[in-house]
Protein backbone atom coordinates (compact mmCIF):
# COMPACT_ATOMS: atom_id res chain seq x y z
CA UNK A 1 0.00 0.00 0.00
CA UNK A 2 1.00 3.50 -0.44
CA UNK A 3 1.31 6.20 2.29
CA UNK A 4 -1.53 8.06 0.10
CA UNK A 5 -3.69 5.41 0.18
CA UNK A 6 -3.71 4.76 4.12
CA UNK A 7 -4.59 8.69 4.58
CA UNK A 8 -7.97 8.24 2.43
CA UNK A 9 -9.01 5.26 4.85
CA UNK A 10 -9.21 7.11 7.80
CA UNK A 11 -12.04 9.63 8.28
CA UNK A 12 -11.26 12.91 7.80
CA UNK A 13 -11.51 15.95 10.57
CA UNK A 14 -15.07 16.53 9.00
CA UNK A 15 -16.33 12.95 9.43
CA UNK A 16 -15.37 13.12 13.28
CA UNK A 17 -16.94 16.81 14.36
CA UNK A 18 -20.39 15.25 12.46
CA UNK A 19 -20.20 12.44 14.42
CA UNK A 20 -19.35 14.16 17.85
CA UNK A 21 -22.24 16.22 16.83
CA UNK A 22 -24.79 13.87 16.25
CA UNK A 23 -23.69 11.67 19.50
CA UNK A 24 -23.97 14.70 21.36
CA UNK A 25 -27.59 15.70 20.12
CA UNK A 26 -28.51 11.92 20.70
CA UNK A 27 -27.22 11.99 24.51
CA UNK A 28 -29.47 15.27 25.07
CA UNK A 29 -32.52 13.70 23.29
CA UNK A 30 -32.82 11.17 25.28
CA UNK A 31 -32.07 12.82 28.86
CA UNK A 32 -34.74 15.04 27.54
CA UNK A 33 -37.15 12.20 27.46
CA UNK A 34 -36.04 10.27 30.06
CA UNK A 35 -36.88 13.44 32.20
CA UNK A 36 -40.10 13.54 30.74
CA UNK A 37 -40.69 10.33 32.01
CA UNK A 38 -39.77 11.01 35.36
CA UNK A 39 -41.71 14.29 35.70
CA UNK A 40 -44.22 14.70 38.33
CA UNK A 41 -47.65 13.62 36.65
CA UNK A 42 -49.45 14.04 39.27
CA UNK A 43 -53.60 15.38 38.68
CA UNK A 44 -54.37 18.65 38.57
CA UNK A 45 -55.69 20.56 41.94
CA UNK A 46 -57.17 23.81 41.35
CA UNK A 47 -56.28 26.37 44.43
CA UNK A 48 -57.12 30.50 44.45
CA UNK A 49 -56.08 32.55 47.07
CA UNK A 50 -57.69 36.19 47.25
CA UNK A 51 -54.65 39.06 47.83
CA UNK A 52 -57.14 41.35 49.54
CA UNK A 53 -53.80 43.28 50.50
CA UNK A 54 -53.33 44.08 46.48
CA UNK A 55 -57.23 45.33 46.61
CA UNK A 56 -57.75 48.99 44.78
CA UNK A 57 -61.18 50.98 45.06
CA UNK A 58 -61.51 53.00 42.02
CA UNK A 59 -64.81 55.30 42.44
CA UNK A 60 -67.67 52.81 43.03
CA UNK A 61 -65.53 49.98 41.66
CA UNK A 62 -63.03 47.89 44.12
CA UNK A 63 -61.03 45.35 42.05
CA UNK A 64 -59.37 42.67 44.15
CA UNK A 65 -56.52 40.45 42.69
CA UNK A 66 -57.61 36.70 43.21
CA UNK A 67 -54.51 33.83 42.60
CA UNK A 68 -55.74 30.68 40.97
CA UNK A 69 -52.86 28.20 41.35
CA UNK A 70 -52.73 24.22 40.01
CA UNK A 71 -50.59 22.61 42.44
CA UNK A 72 -50.57 19.34 40.21
CA UNK A 73 -47.89 18.38 37.56
CA UNK A 74 -51.16 18.02 35.06
CA UNK A 75 -52.52 20.40 33.16
CA UNK A 76 -56.17 21.84 33.83
CA UNK A 77 -58.40 23.21 30.96
CA UNK A 78 -61.70 25.15 31.09
CA UNK A 79 -61.14 26.25 35.20
CA UNK A 80 -64.97 28.21 35.87
CA UNK A 81 -64.45 30.16 38.86
CA UNK A 82 -67.56 32.10 40.62
CA UNK A 83 -67.02 35.42 42.32
CA UNK A 84 -70.11 36.86 44.69
CA UNK A 85 -70.34 40.03 46.05
CA UNK A 86 -72.49 40.58 49.40
CA UNK A 87 -74.19 43.68 50.25
CA UNK A 88 -76.66 43.07 52.83
CA UNK A 89 -79.60 44.06 51.54
CA UNK A 90 -78.95 44.09 47.96
CA UNK A 91 -78.87 41.52 45.06
CA UNK A 92 -75.89 39.47 45.57
CA UNK A 93 -73.42 40.37 42.43
CA UNK A 94 -72.23 37.31 40.97
CA UNK A 95 -69.62 36.84 37.90
CA UNK A 96 -68.04 33.42 36.53
CA UNK A 97 -64.63 33.59 35.55
CA UNK A 98 -63.35 30.90 32.64
CA UNK A 99 -59.39 30.10 31.81
CA UNK A 100 -59.35 28.14 29.26
CA UNK A 101 -56.38 25.83 30.80
CA UNK A 102 -53.77 26.43 33.81
CA UNK A 103 -50.34 24.02 33.38
CA UNK A 104 -49.11 22.00 35.89
CA UNK A 105 -47.29 24.62 38.90
CA UNK A 106 -48.85 27.55 37.12
CA UNK A 107 -50.22 30.80 38.38
CA UNK A 108 -52.66 33.22 36.94
CA UNK A 109 -54.75 36.04 38.59
CA UNK A 110 -57.79 37.07 37.62
CA UNK A 111 -59.89 40.25 39.20
CA UNK A 112 -63.01 40.31 40.81
CA UNK A 113 -64.89 43.92 40.39
CA UNK A 114 -67.66 44.88 43.08
CA UNK A 115 -68.81 47.32 45.56
CA UNK A 116 -66.41 48.49 47.87
CA UNK A 117 -66.73 47.53 50.70
CA UNK A 118 -69.08 44.29 50.32
CA UNK A 119 -68.19 40.63 51.32
CA UNK A 120 -66.53 38.53 48.57
CA UNK A 121 -66.60 34.88 48.41
CA UNK A 122 -64.72 32.93 45.63
CA UNK A 123 -65.34 29.14 44.69
CA UNK A 124 -64.35 26.89 42.13
CA UNK A 125 -66.74 25.72 40.51
CA UNK A 126 -64.87 23.21 37.95
CA UNK A 127 -62.49 22.37 35.65
CA UNK A 128 -61.58 19.77 32.85
CA UNK A 129 -59.05 17.28 32.82
CA UNK A 130 -57.87 16.99 29.13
Amino acid sequence: MSPGSEKSERPSHLSRNVALASGVVIALLVGYLTYGALEDGSPAVITFEVVASEAEANGAVAYVPIDVRNTGGRTAADVEIETRFETGDAEPLVKRTRIDFLAGRETRRIYAAGPPGAQLEVRMLGFQDP
